[in-house]
This record gives C-alpha cells, sequence and structure tokens, in this order.
C-alpha cells in the first residue's frame, strides 16, 4: 500500500521548515515489530502514536498485534497521505481475509487535539519520534503523559526519564519520577535517516505507590 499511495509523493514529505518540530522521519517496519515485541503489543490494547506522518507504525501495530491504532499528524500532506493509506490498506486486508485491529487517524496538534486528550488515559502503548522535537514540547508531552494508566508505555527515540535517574529533593516534584525508563537499540535499517543503528527508550508509568514506597526505602536508608 505504502508504494502506491505514498511513493508518489515522496518528495513532499521531505520538506520541512528547519528549526521547528516539523522534521519528517520513517520507523522502518522491521523497528516498529521490535517494538510491538518490546512492549508486549496485544490485541486487547490501545497504540497511540503521536506524530504519525503517513501512518506506517499505525497499520503495523493494527496487522501485527491486532491491537485499536490511533495516530495523530500535524502536516496535512502526511495527514492525507495516511488516509489513503489506510483506505487501501482495509480494502486489501479484507480482500486477503486478513483480521486488523481498529485504525484511526486524526490530523492536528497532538498537544490539543481532543481525540488525542480522550486516548491517553486508555493508551497501552505510545510511540513518539521526538529525536528533533524542540525541549517546549517533550516538556509539553510529559504534562500529557500525567493521564497515563500505570503500566503504560512510551516508547521514544530521546528519553523523557533518563535511565538511573535518581530523586532528589530538588527534582522530587518533576513529572520524569513516575517514568522508569530502559535504554534500547535499533540496528541498521531500522529508521529512514540513517542506514546505522541508534537508540531508543522503552519507559513504563511506574504505580504511585511503587514510586513513594521506593522514595521511602531511599530515605530510610
Amino acid at each position: 500500500t505504502y508504494a502506491r499511495t505514498v511513493s508518489p509523493h515522496v518528495d513532499r514529505l521531505r520538506r520541512y521548515n528547519a528549526g521547528t518540530d516539523d522534521v519528517y522521519g520513517e520507523l522502518l517496519p522491521r523497528f516498529v515489530h521490535d517494538i510491538i515485541r518490546d512492549t508486549g503489543l496485544r490485541s486487547a490494547h490501545t497504540f497511540v502514536d503521536l506524530g504519525s506522518g503517513v501512518g506506517n507504525a499505525v497499520l503495523q501495530a493494527a496487522l501485527e498485534a491486532g491491537c485499536e491504532a490511533w495516530g495523530c499528524e500535524l502536516e496535512p500532506t502526511r495527514a492525507r497521505l495516511a488516509e489513503e493509506q489506510a483506505r487501501d490498506f482495509r480494502a486489501r486486508c479484507r480482500m486477503w481475509g486478513l483480521r486488523i485491529g481498529r485504525i484511526g487517524l486524526v490530523e492536528g496538534d497532538f498537544t490539543k487535539h481532543p481525540k488525542v486528550v480522550e486516548l491517553i488515559p486508555r493508551a497501552d502503548v505510545i510511540l513518539v519520534n521526538n529525536e528533533k522535537f524542540q525541549p517546549r514540547l517533550n516538556d509539553a508531552l510529559l504534562r500529557m503523559f500525567l493521564d497515563l494508566k500505570d503500566g503504560a508505555r512510551i516508547v521514544s527515540l530521546k528519553s523523557f526519564a533518563p535511565e538511573g535517574r535518581k530523586v532528589t529533593e530538588r527534582n522530587e516534584n518533576s513529572v520524569a519520577n513516575m517514568l522508569r525508563s530502559k535504554r534500547k537499540f535499533f540496528g541498521s535499517d531500522s529508521v529512514s535517516w540513517t542506514d546505522s543503528g541508534g537508540e531508543y527508550h522503552v519507559a513504563v508509568k511506574v504505580p504511585y505507590e511503587e514510586r513513594v514506597n521506593g522514595k521511602k526505602r531511599k530515605s530510610d536508608d
């Protein structure tokens, strides 16, 4: 479906405004497969891709995991191509007798879109390619993650909570302390912007009691 609906417009997808958060890059199927595996994504789960581009990860999650899969994309051309690709994808899955999860795609700013606000509290896995995001946008995402349920996972290219982060009196009220993050690595041919490998991060929202008890144990020590 990508070759038919997206490839003819690939030059337009590469246009972006330098110095902004609007930088386009795709996670390739091999990498998305690893994300599905690493997060334990299942058919009963809800997957949300923030900055979903032409919808590749959304469609793969719906097919491979059979889960409800949503994407939100700001840039109109990408959002339109995502809808076209999803229509073709659904039609071909019906033709081949493949069962897929529910697919939803919306256009707009994911920090403000009402559908994203509705989805965050019930999301099981959030994907965000924030490699080139400005600090203010990553901070806005952290505030959004306050509404995630305990155990929800966030997959990102840049960590929201550095591995081994220590809670101190100065940062004890930071939103990042609600997350426990693990660094992982992707291999070559995993992303569109480089042939080399790199790192990504899988964070889980820690239950409040676990955070409080962890802090108490440290103070007792």
